[in-house]
C-alpha cells in the first residue's frame, strides 16, 4: 500500500486519514498539538456548523459520536435591513434540506487522535516546518498539507484566476455563549439567527454543544473594517467579545436583545473565543518543495472560506473524503501532478466553485437577482425552504439563477404559479 502522510490534524485531514485507514493504507498524521492540548489548551478552530450531509461523512467513517445529542439546527431566521439606519427590515425563515449543529472541534479531534492508532495509523507530534515537511515527502508516496488558515498553507501557491480577493473582506469575533434563550417565539425550529446589515456587516448565533457536552450557541461578528461593527480588535478575552457584542445587539438589533441580554461566556473556558481576518483564497493543486517533491491541499488549505455563508467547514469534510476516495481509485499509481489537478479540478467543478462563488456573493451587496430571491424567501416559505435556505448545504443549486436577475425571475415565477393552483 502507498505510504501516506497528512501534516495536519483538523477535522479534513483526520477524515482523509480514516478514510484510506479503512483501506489499510500505511498513513502517518502530523500534529503540532497532543490530543489533550486539542482540548484543553486552546480556542476551537472556528464555528463550523456541519450539515447533515457533511455529518453524514463521518457517520459513515465511524467518526461520529455527537451527532445524536448535539444541540441541534434546522434553518435558518434571517432579519435583514438595507442599512443601520434604515426603517425597513426584512424577516425570513427556512429550512435546511438536513438537520446540522456544530460541535466543538476540540471534542472532535481530541477524540480521533485518541482512537487514530487503534485504527491503524501513526501519529506524530511535531510542528512541522517548511524543511520538514520537504523531508516528510520525500519519504512518503503521497503528501497531504492540511494545515486549515496556518502559515505552512503558503507553501501551496494561491490560485489568482479563482482567488477573488487578496484581502479579508471582514474582520472576526466568535465567542461560545451560555443564556441566549432561543427563537422558539419568531420560528418553528431551531434556527441559525442570522442578522444581515448590509452597510455595517453580519453576525449569527449558531446551535452550538460545547465540549463539556453543554448545548448553548456561538455568536460571530462579521464587521465590514472601518464600520459600527469594527470594535472586537482591541478585545483581550471572551468577557470582551461578550461585551461588545451585547452593546451591538442591544444598541442595532433590538429585536434580538430579550433573547441575548444574559448571554455570558460559557463558563470554565478561558479559550471559548476568537477574533482575526483572513482573505478568502482558492490554492493551486499542489505544491512543489525545494527537492522536488510535491504536496497537495486539502480541506481549508485548499479553499478558504469566509464564514458568511456556512460552507468552509462543510467544503472541508467534503474535500477530504473527495480526495481519499481518489487515492483509492488511484490503487498503486503514481500521485504526481497531472493526478492531483486531476483531481483538484474534479473537486472544483463537483462541489468547490459553488460553495466559493455563493459564500462569495453574501460578502458583497445584494445584487438584483439576489434582491429577487431575497423578497420571495420572506413571501414564501417553500421558496425558502426549497430554493434558498435549502440550497444552503447544496451550493451548486442556486446557480445560475443565483447571478441572474430574469433567471431569478423565472424561478420565483414558477413557485408563484405553483402557488396559484394550489
Amino acid at each position: 500500500m502507498p505510504k501516506v502522510s497528512v501534516i495536519g490534524a483538523g477535522p479534513a485531514g483526520l477524515i482523509f486519514a480514516y478514510a484510506l485507514l479503512r483501506e489499510g493504507y500505511d498513513v502517518t498524521v502530523y500534529s503540532d498539538r497532543t490530543p489533550d492540548h486539542w482540548l484543553n489548551n486552546g480556542p476551537p478552530t472556528g464555528t463550523a456548523y456541519l450539515y447533515g450531509e457533511v455529518i453524514d461523512i463521518e457517520k459513515q467513517l465511524g467518526m461520529d459520536f455527537w451527532a445524536d445529542d448535539m444541540h441541534q439546527g434546522h434553518g435558518v431566521h434571517l432579519d435583514f435591513k438595507p442599512a443601520l439606519t434604515s426603517d425597513m427590515k426584512i424577516e425570513a425563515s427556512g429550512r435546511f434540506k438536513t438537520t446540522g449543529g456544530a460541535i466543538d472541534q476540540r471534542l472532535r479531534v481530541h477524540r480521533w487522535l485518541l482512537d487514530l492508532e487503534n485504527k491503524g495509523g501513526k501519529l506524530v507530534i511535531e510542528a512541522v516546518t517548511p524543511q520538514r515537511l520537504d523531508e516528510v515527502a520525500a519519504q512518503s508516496d503521497l503528501t497531504v498539507l492540511a494545515a486549515g488558515k496556518a502559515d505552512l498553507g503558503s507553501i501551496i501557491p494561491r490560485d489568482s484566476g479563482k482567488s477573488i480577493y487578496d484581502k479579508p473582506q471582514r474582520f472576526l469575533s466568535m465567542c461560545i455563549v451560555d443564556g441566549v434563550k432561543g427563537w422558539s417565539d419568531r420560528v418553528d425550529f431551531t434556527p441559525v439567527k442570522f442578522n444581515f446589515f448590509a452597510d455595517a456587516g453580519e453576525f449569527f448565533w449558531v446551535p452550538y454543544t460545547h465540549k463539556s457536552g453543554v448545548k448553548n450557541w456561538c455568536v460571530l461578528f462579521e464587521a465590514k473594517a472601518g464600520g459600527a461593527f469594527d470594535i472586537f480588535r482591541t478585545c483581550t478575552n471572551a468577557q470582551d467579545v461578550a461585551t461588545a457584542a451585547k452593546h451591538l445587539i442591544h444598541t442595532f438589533a433590538p429585536w434580538d436583545w430579550e433573547v441575548c441580554k444574559d448571554m455570558t461566556p460559557v463558563d470554565g473556558d478561558p479559550y471559548c473565543w476568537l477574533k482575526g481576518a483572513f482573505p478568502p483564497t482558492v490554492r493551486q493543486a499542489f505544491g512543489r518543495l525545494p527537492s522536488g517533491g510535491l504536496v497537495m491541499p486539502i480541506g481549508d488549505t485548499a479553499i478558504t472560506f469566509d464564514p458568511i455563508g456556512g460552507q468552509g467547514g462543510n467544503n472541508a469534510g467534503r474535500n477530504a473524503k473527495f480526495v481519499a476516495d481518489a487515492v483509492i481509485a488511484h490503487g498503486d499509481a503514481a500521485f504526481d501532478e497531472l493526478w492531483m489537478q486531476a483531481v483538484h479540478d474534479d473537486f472544483w467543478d463537483y462541489h468547490g466553485k459553488w460553495a466559493y462563488s455563493f459564500n462569495n456573493i453574501l460578502l458583497e451587496p445584494l445584487t438584483a437577482a439576489g434582491q429577487i430571491a431575497l423578497a420571495e424567501t420572506a413571501r414564501n416559505r417553500v421558496f425558502a425552504d426549497e430554493q434558498f435556505f435549502g440550497n444552503f448545504s447544496t451550493p451548486r443549486g442556486f446557480f445560475p439563477w443565483i447571478e441572474d436577475q430574469v433567471a431569478a425571475q423565472d424561478v420565483v415565477d414558477r413557485y408563484r404559479t405553483a402557488d396559484t393552483a394550489a
